[in-house]
């Protein structure tokens, strides 16, 4: 029996409260630095779901920290929330003396260049070491830099370029010192190094790419950029020197990050009847999605991935891109595994419509031993919702009764909630969707029910921010839906 085609990018059709957790936890640090001989101070902007298990984020470093962080960071966070870069560690890099540390010498116009070799070592030996042991990164860090840290950027890049996996040079200043930085490129590109890495080059259209030396370097790009080396420089229509970080930041996140996979596949597991088939649907489909349905890793070579594709046996199916600047892309893993259908009791004595609900308050990370609280409030609620709650913050609710099911099919069964859930269905623990984490995304299972009545149990918690929890399934038949469970297929006994 084939399950209902669903097309899960409904789901977020459902309104859901914003979380004030959307945004960045900011920590302020600084490093006492031998290389450098000062103490340096940094500020490191934590993501949303940070504390999440085994979450580890990529990291952005961003040089002048007491301005372009400042639209940085909400710049990352957008494209998080529309699919196009993953979520980011974003690490901002104070100034003492920025001549000394970015320009690779010194001339009349900054006397105290020359220190953009010392620099690259305190990221290198002091700087990216500290983050990494402090903090949830993985190995892919990005160095974007504006006008003399764009030079910087650059100096890193053909001196070390295993230093960064990406680099953003905003309106830099290769007019520096009669274009050394050009021609230090020139010589650089001979070298046997890795370079493959991608580097984003903006400027401002007109004069402002001659001036500031950036068509020179563009010249030498085309014609001697070393094999490997992927780069891009756009020109901005109607921007000064100080408006062009704006959009450079977007552009080169973009650049660096798209087609880096920021696409999801539900359901994220299920059980499959010997003889039945389904469908995995990808949402924020790209050209670049391979997939494979036997284990193996998707290759240039492997099918093209499709917006829903069939499975009609147990399986575990592989999705990944195959082709992206950002090497770090993890593929998303599906197991579908054979199994019966699930058997609910045939009927249940006394049941009358909703479910009963047990109410809490406390601060917890995590969904609490509710067997070890004593409840604030008890009810009964014709929905899955939190109309009943006594406060915004702080508090916990169980929901228990029972899920009627009329027919025999397989189920996609998904949740959503803020912050964390856990979802027993016939006593078994059917979602686990626990920890500090906004409603972003629904977790979906697929699972195969008989027609009968279901014990269920949600156990909730909310610390901070929004509050929501929503159970649904996928329904409709010529018009696909993902809806919440309606209140007709709740009951509980009396």
């Amino acid at each position: 029996m084939k399950t209902k085609i669903i097309f899960l990018t409904l789901l977020f059709c459902i309104t859901l409260k914003v979380s004030s957790q959307d945004g960045y936890t900011v920590k302020k640090d600084s490093l006492q630095s031998d290389v450098l001989k000062q103490n340096r101070k940094i500020s490191i902007f934590l993501p949303e779901g940070y504390d999440a298990k085994d979450a580890r984020f990529p990291v952005l470093y961003v040089l002048d920290a007491d301005g372009r962080d400042q639209h940085t960071v909400p710049t990352a966070r957008f494209l998080f929330v529309n699919n196009k870069m993953p979520k980011v560690i974003v690490v901002g890099v104070f100034n003492i003396d920025r001549n000394h540390d970015f320009l690779p010498d010194s001339s009349q116009a900054a006397s105290t260049g020359g220190g953009a070799d010392n620099f690259v070592q305190f990221f290198k030996t002091e700087l990216i070491p500290y983050i990494n042991k402090n903090f949830k990164t993985e190995p892919f860090n990005v160095l974007i830099g504006h006008s003399y840290g764009g030079v910087f950027v650059m100096h890193a890049l053909i001196n070390d370029p295993d230093l960064f996996d990406a680099y953003i040079a905003i309106d830099p200043s290769f007019w520096y010192k009669n274009q050394m930085q050009v021609k230090s490129a020139q010589n650089e590109f001979l070298k046997t190094k890795n370079w493959n890495k991608p580097i984003f080059i903006s400027g401002r259209e007109g004069g402002g790419m001659k001036d500031m030396g950036i068509i020179s370097m563009e010249k030498l790009l085309k014609s001697s950029a070393p094999t490997g080396l992927k780069w891009k420089v756009v020109a901005y229509p109607n921007e000064d020197h100080g408006s062009v970080p704006f959009k450079s930041v977007y552009d080169g996140l973009r650049y660096i990050f798209d087609n880096g996979g920021n696409f999801t596949v539900f359901p994220m597991a299920g059980i499959l009847p010997k003889g039945s088939s389904t469908f995995a649907f990808v949402q924020n489909l790209n050209p670049n999605l391979r997939y494979t349905t036997d284990g193996t890793e998707p290759t240039i070579n492997s099918p093209v991935c499709k917006q829903k594709i069939e499975i009609i046996k147990a399986c575990t199916l592989k999705v990944k891109s195959v082709v992206s600047n950002y090497k770090n892309l993890p593929g998303v893993t599906r197991i579908f595994a054979e199994g019966d259908y699930m058997n609910g009791q045939e009927s249940v004595e006394n049941l009358k419509p909703g479910l009963k609900y047990s109410y809490y308050e406390g601060v917890w990370d995590s969904v609490p031993d509710f067997s070890k609280l004593t409840s604030k409030a008890q009810g009964i609620t014709e929905n899955i919702d939190l109309k009943f709650a006594l406060k915004k913050d702080s508090f916990a609710v169980r929901f228990e009764g029972y899920l009627h099911i009329t027919k025999k099919e397989l189920y996609d069964l998904w949740i959503v909630s803020d912050d964390g859930s856990k979802v027993y269905l016939n006593n078994q623990l059917l979602f686990d969707n626990d920890g500090l984490h906004s409603a972003d995304n629904p977790v979906v299972k697929l699972v195969p029910l008989n027609p009968g009545y279901y014990p269920i149990r949600i156990d909730y918690f909310q610390k901070t921010g929004g509050e929501s929890v929503t159970l649904g399934s996928v329904t409709g038949k010529k018009k696909i839906q993902a809806l919440p469970i309606p209140k007709e297929m709740l009951f509980y006994k009396e």
